[in-house]
């Protein structure tokens, strides 16, 4: 178990200089598959995005898959977000704890912007047709606790993009890490996420004629689209219980985000819990880089244990800046 332990720590140090660039705004812009780094899990975004070190739920797969290994039985998830621009957002997740193989997970998460309308250069006001735009994110998931302090998790995601008749694929993995110090409440965390394949537009709209051939032939010239990577971070965070009190329970979260493609990131987040049962949740996101969208965040949960079944509702209200605030809407049922 130590040699796992040793191999798994060698894994995350040696693929964390591969991805943090410490913040490279020269490279905005140039990944894709940006449907990676919007959360679905409504306590993670009501706390800022920032609960990436925390022992939890389906929710966990997202921000951290190491912390799923704390599922007990079996969990299915819905989410629901209505993102910016009248874009939805939806995602269901599975897990299974399998014993002492560890947790299992499936998940998939699907964007799509709904039905807008074509235009050319030769009819600037519209053809009369439209086309609609689809990302799919499809992963399997597995974490295991490898000690009484260590917890191991990986997520491995097919993404597959769809413009009009234009399709692009590629695979996304993140691992990550849960370490408990012999200080009670603390948990640290450290997780790499969305290091993989670049991707790559092709379609049919690629051809366009040419000049002619032979005789009375057409030639066909195809077109090529450039190839992009994937919005690559490591993140690194903590958890701390700060106070217990009979019924009451307060937890302050925070993390810090180095991105491959953007300035770096600062997330704090708390969550104040009445009984276990009912939780009001706050969070605020900040970054170096100018006009950043998100901000501020807030949210609460309630859990409702009915019969051998436990079913948490959650909702998060985040900032987007000069679009509509977010509003996400999070079941949960354990069995």
């Amino acid at each position: 178990m130590r040699a796992i332990r040793q191999w798994s720590l060698v894994l995350i140090l040696a693929l964390a200089p591969a991805i943090a660039h410490s913040g490279d705004s020269r490279r905005l812009g140039t990944s894709g598959a940006l449907e990676l780094l919007i959360p679905t899990g409504a306590r993670g975004v009501a706390m800022g995005g920032s609960v990436m070190a925390e022992n939890g739920g389906n929710e966990a797969w997202f921000w951290n898959p190491a912390g799923a290994a704390a599922i007990a039985g079996n969990q299915i998830t819905f989410s629901h977000r209505e993102y910016i621009a009248g874009i939805g957002l939806d995602q269901v997740d599975f897990a299974h704890n399998a014993g002492s193989a560890g947790v299992l997970g499936l998940s998939a998460k699907v964007l799509s912007s709904g039905d807008e309308p074509v235009y050319t250069t030769h009819q600037p006001d519209g053809t009369g047709e439209t086309f609609s735009s689809t990302f799919v994110v499809a992963g399997a998931s597995y974490a295991r606790t490898l000690t009484d302090r260590v917890c191991f998790g990986v997520n491995a995601h097919y993404v597959a993009e769809k413009i009009y008749n234009e399709t692009a694929q590629g695979l996304a993995f993140d691992v990550g890490f849960l370490y408990r110090p012999a200080l009670s409440g603390l948990t640290f965390g450290v997780v790499v996420k969305n290091f993989g394949t670049k991707m790559k537009f092709d379609g049919p709209d690629f051809a366009v004629p040419g000049g002619g051939g032979s005789g009375n032939t057409t030639r066909e010239i195809r077109t090529q689209s450039a190839s992009f990577e994937l919005p690559s971070f490591i993140q690194f965070g903590f958890a701390w219980d700060t106070w217990k009190h009979a019924n009451y329970q307060w937890r302050v979260v925070g993390a810090f985000q180095s991105n491959n493609f953007s300035e770096d990131e600062f997330r704090v987040g708390t969550e104040w819990g009445i009984s276990n049962q009912l939780f009001l949740r706050g969070g605020y996101t900040t970054s170096s880089l100018e006009r950043y969208l998100y901000g501020f965040s807030a949210g609460a949960g309630v859990r409702l244990p009915i019969g051998a079944t436990e079913t948490r509702v959650d909702y998060a209200w985040s900032d987007a800046g000069v679009f509509n605030n977010n509003h996400l809407f999070t079941v949960t049922f354990a069995f």
